[in-house]
């Protein structure tokens, strides 16, 4: 959105960018007032340059938020004007209120925001402008006083710079004036009298221009005394931060050591205290297994086989079993409850080279069809019953039990003769196999 205000009437600026995909530009004149508020998604760096040069020369470019973005830098540094910083990011609050009054206008947050980082920068030399208006002379450039404030020059110092300036470039007219007039006479003689006349205010222009260049020299060596002595203290700051930095990075460098140090201590420590706890089980789980074991008397039944009782059909369960005793080939085991497994755990248990499983409850299709895969008998205590089953104290449930060896060893043959027939686990087949 424009506004209505000749560029030509207003040489310096102030403008305030909020950069981003969609970018936002708000331009105001030394006075505050809006010359123009806009935002594009289609505008690149250059078109931005573009359209702020179209109004003026900005003094300062502003944001909104800190650190200042580096689109904001960048653009300040192709006009070669100030940043104004800021100590925190403006709140939205402050934004509405800095937007307020003065004909500002916006459509959106991103003009919205590009026009107080603009404002806010203004009313930080308002003051200082209100100062410049009451001391600057009627003849003199209040905004060229204006500009060289905002570059740190003091009002007084900037009224006498312009004057001189003044004074120079009117004296030089005067004298191209003059000289243009003996140009034109050129064929005329002059009185002795009209010569000396002609000659004193030649003298005096040219005294005038030279104590005007001589005090312009004066002012330079100067400024330029006290930018060396500037410079000279910049340096020697620079040189003291340099060797900050070199400590601050050493004693950085050996924190950060010691923390790494610190930290694979640590987690070696944890390693080896699990390490630790581990076996601390594995052992306490292996005295309880010794002190059953001492403590149970050898249990004999007449005709009786002994087998390893695993208590649920689950891998955990068949691991657990092994791990106390162990489960061998040729191993007959009891499973108190078949139904729980499927096919991958009637694999592990063959895996253990079981030679026959007898189970309390019916097994599924799957566990029954893998152990008839593997060669494995499997019977229910209904086909061979339980003749004893030990009980273990503390748990109340033995880990042992007991069949009659002479119907077990039937039972094997008749189904091996059965699986050779293929008798014997057509069902399984049927579920397992197709």
């Amino acid at each position: 959105m424009a506004y209505s205000h000749s560029p030509a009437r207003r040489k310096y600026t102030f403008v305030g960018i909020d950069p981003g995909t969609t970018i936002g530009v708000a331009i105001i004149d030394l006075e505050g007032n809006p010359i123009e508020v806009f935002s594009s998604k289609n505008y690149s760096c250059s078109d931005v340059v573009e359209r702020i040069i179209a109004h003026g020369n900005p003094l300062i470019v502003a944001s909104d938020v800190t650190p200042t973005p580096s689109t904001v830098k960048r653009i300040s540094r192709i006009f070669s004007s100030s940043i104004h910083e800021l100590e925190e990011s403006l709140a939205i609050e402050e934004k509405i209120e800095l937007t307020k009054g003065r004909g500002y206008k916006y459509n959106n947050a991103h003009e919205r925001d590009a026009l107080a980082a603009c404002v806010n920068a203004f009313r930080r030399y308002k003051k200082k402008f209100s100062q410049v208006h009451r001391k600057t002379p009627l003849d003199v450039d209040v905004e060229e006083v204006k500009a060289m404030v905002i570059k740190g020059v003091s009002i007084s110092d900037a009224i006498d710079r312009l004057i001189r300036a003044k004074e120079e470039k009117e004296a030089e007219k005067e004298m191209k004036i003059w000289g243009a007039r003996r140009k034109e006479s050129g064929d005329k003689q002059p009185t002795k009298k009209g010569s000396e006349r002609t000659d004193e205010n030649e003298l005096r222009l040219s005294r005038r221009i030279m104590k005007r260049k001589d005090d312009k020299i004066e002012m330079l060596e100067e400024l330029t005394a006290a930018l060396k002595t500037k410079l000279a203290e910049k340096e020697g700051e620079l040189a003291n931060l340099h060797s900050q930095v070199a400590t601050l990075k050493t004693v950085r460098k050996r924190e950060i050591e010691k923390t790494e140090e610190i930290i694979r201590r640590e987690k070696e420590i944890k390693r080896l205290k699990e390490k630790l706890k581990e076996r601390e089980g594995e052992n306490a789980e292996l005295r309880q297994i010794v002190e059953e074991l001492k403590g149970k008397r050898e249990v004999k039944v007449k005709g009786g086989k002994k087998i390893k009782v695993i208590r649920s059909f689950s891998r955990n369960a068949i691991r657990d079993t092994d791990r106390k005793y162990g489960l061998k080939r040729g191993d007959v085991v009891f499973l108190e409850d078949g139904s729980g497994g499927g096919a991958s755990t009637a694999e592990l248990l063959a895996s253990k080279g079981v030679a026959a499983v007898i189970y309390g409850k019916e097994l599924s299709h799957f566990a029954a069809g893998k152990f008839f895969e593997s060669g494995i008998p499997a019977f229910s205590t209904g086909e061979i019953p339980l003749l004893l089953k030990e009980e273990s104290e503390g748990e109340g449930r033995g880990d042992f039990a007991f069949v009659d060896e002479q119907l077990l060893s039937e039972k094997i043959g008749e189904w091996k003769k059965e699986r050779k027939r293929g008798k014997r686990g057509e069902k399984y087949r049927t579920l397992y196999f197709k």
